[in-house]
């Protein structure tokens, strides 16, 4: 019997070469993403490499759909052995006019959308006896950054929810994976400019299915970036500021809008 994915913002950047790693080894998939038209391209390529790909149109900040793409792919394929969740949206956080409305965005696509996917995950891999869930936060998530708070949040609140939830689900053969990135080349990314130990989505991809066989809990990666942030974390905050203070504030992209998805 060949194993299952289930993969979020499966249309482009880090979930779609995630699918194609998958497929390649071997995977069914069930994509997942808001944009069809791209997620049915996703699906052609993975079906080249061997296996059975369907797509699911979902926008995660919307819990219906969630609940409906998991058991579209369930009542499809019987079973989900491993669940990426990647979706996300990123965007500048302007806090001289800070607005709710374009922190509940961010909130309802990076945290609550992985919360309502757990919610349909975990019965059903407890029903089966085990599975694999893995989710992308970020190392953003180590400290607040001036300009982009309210995505540091996110991936910090995110973060904090596996390691709370980990051990717990273990006892129910459950695996969480907490997978953090530094600068991934996405269509989130790619009008950034500056970006250090830059990595292509598609190597990317390769390391975190690697790393999540290997049985990896936490996976932070580039290794420089990662050992930069964890030393944030220790920073006294008059030197926080400091560094914080030559930042610019944020502004909107070329099209006016302040988010990107990943």
């Amino acid at each position: 019997m060949r194993p299952v994915a289930f993969i979020t913002g499966a249309s482009s950047g880090i979930g779609l070469e995630l699918a194609l790693e998958l497929a390649a080894k071997g995977y069914d998939l069930g994509l997942a993403a808001r944009r069809k038209d791209l997620l049915d391209g996703v699906a052609r390529e993975a079906q080249k490499l061997g296996g059975a790909a369907i797509t699911l149109a979902c926008d995660v900040g919307d819990q219906a759909q969630v609940k409906r793409a998991v058991t579209d792919a369930l009542n499809r394929f019987g079973r989900i052995d491993l669940a990426i969740l990647s979706a996300g949206i990123s965007g500048p956080t302007d806090a001289a006019n800070f607005n709710a409305a374009q922190f509940e965005r961010l909130l309802g696509t990076n945290l609550l959308g992985v919360a309502y996917c757990l919610e349909e995950l975990i019965p059903a891999m407890r029903k089966q006896n085990g599975g694999t869930i893995a989710a992308i936060s970020s190392l953003a998530g180590d400290r607040g950054v001036s300009g982009s708070a309210g995505y540091c949040a996110t991936k910090a609140a995110l973060s904090t929810l596996f390691d709370g939830m980990r051990v717990e689900l273990r006892r129910h053969g459950i695996k969480l994976v907490t997978i953090e990135p530094g600068y991934v080349l996405t269509p989130m990314t790619e009008k950034l400019g500056g970006m250090p130990f830059l990595m292509r989505a598609d190597d990317a991809a390769s390391l975190i299915v690697r790393r999540i066989e290997g049985g990896d809990r936490v996976i932070r990666f580039p290794l420089i970036p990662s050992i930069f942030m964890k030393l944030m974390r220790v920073l006294p905050v008059s030197v926080l500021d400091v560094l914080s203070a030559k930042r610019r504030p944020a502004q909107l992209d070329a099209a006016g809008s302040q988010y990107r998805e990943r």
